[in-house]
């Protein structure tokens, strides 16, 4: 049995090559690929069909099946295509790397102990990608004499959730097991969730039932470009929900008594004056500026108030939608060395 399927949801075509390299030289090989072609046209379809990059892409086991051209709806896509076929997955970005030893050492994190995710250090960059710096871990994690650790819920939830930072990483960085795949999270209909931020919503979300395994060694690289949701402008629908998925999260984890009303109000205030400085003249957010004057009075009546806020901004676009599209068609598979299917574009 396979014991890894990398997820792929495709649209930046210029950075496939390296990304491709990076899988060929793992030392671990028990991997196959599911690629979701988010492109315009289905051009990098073509591009693999017409063996663009060469011997980057014949030996790597691939699928490739077109995407619902929407970035949300195409990780959930691929999640589905999946299906718990292997014990492990792992999301590989299109502008991240992943270093030669990232799958052994992964996979031996999820040997060693049984834990939702596992979640390897990651070197940032500017487009380039080599690595020119990082962010800053939690003292527990400094204090730590171990190459690898398990935090607790507390030390989870408190050093994200509490602070309004996401030191743990992006999902290119982490390798699920099926039991936390399972519980990756999806738009909700009726309550608060740890949907919103696609990476450290996943590991909230699924680090109440298995624990997360931290692995203290640099294994791949998180490229920032002009493409980027954090990079376009904020004014959009998914931008609105990434800066409110940190408000979100703390009123969350305070209904699921992971933090304490003070850091909850904490929480709450740092993703405020976020919000305030990206968001200040928009009609949208004056909703979620008008609740904050008018409940924070109580956790219970902001819990209540902005709930209904949240689910009709998640009901309101088709990307966040708790209603599930149509499923996309397939573009066509490769298994080894055969010729790739002709696509249905």
């Amino acid at each position: 049995m396979t014991q890894i399927t990398t997820l792929i949801p495709a649209y930046k075509k210029e950075y496939l090559g390296p990304l491709f390299l990076a899988l060929r030289r793992q030392s671990f090989k028990d991997f196959k690929v599911i690629i979701s072609d988010d492109s315009p046209g289905g051009v990098i379809t073509d591009m693999i069909r017409n063996r663009h990059w060469g011997d980057l892409t014949a030996e790597l086991n691939i699928t490739v099946v077109r995407g619902p051209q929407n970035a949300r709806r195409n990780h959930e896509q691929l999640l589905d295509l999946w299906a718990g076929q292997t014990p492990l997955v792992h999301f590989n970005l299109d502008d991240d790397l992943i270093y030669p030893e990232f799958y052994r050492t992964h996979v031996a994190a999820h040997m060693a102990a049984p834990c939702c995710a596992s979640v390897s250090q990651r070197w940032l960059s500017h487009d380039d990608g080599v690595p020119a710096w990082t962010l800053p871990l939690p003292d527990f994690v400094h204090e730590c004499n171990g190459h690898v650790l398990q935090p607790t819920t507390s030390e989870l939830f408190d050093s994200t959730v509490g602070t309004c930072q996401n030191w743990l990483g992006e999902l290119s960085n982490m390798v699920f097991s099926a039991e936390g795949a399972a519980l990756y999270p999806r738009p909700p209909a009726n309550d608060l969730s740890y949907y919103g931020l696609l990476d450290v919503g996943a590991l909230l979300n699924a680090s109440q039932h298995l624990p997360v395994t931290f692995i203290r060694e640099y294994l791949g690289v998180f490229r920032q470009n002009d493409q980027q949701t954090t990079t376009i402008g904020t004014h959009s629908h998914g931008g609105r929900v990434g800066f409110l998925a940190w408000v979100t999260y703390a009123l969350a984890a305070w209904r699921d008594g992971h933090i304490s009303p003070e850091t909850a109000i904490g929480a709450i205030g740092k993703a405020t004056q976020r919000i305030v400085h990206h968001f200040h003249d928009d009609t949208v957010m004056a909703e979620y500026f008008h609740i904050l004057d008018t409940q924070a009075g109580s956790l219970d009546q902001l819990y209540l108030a902005y709930r209904t806020f949240w689910l009709k901004l998640l009901a309101g676009n088709p990307g966040t939608s708790a209603a599930m599209p149509a499923p996309a068609a397939a573009a066509g598979s490769r298994s080894n060395q055969s010729e790739l299917a002709d696509a249905t574009i």
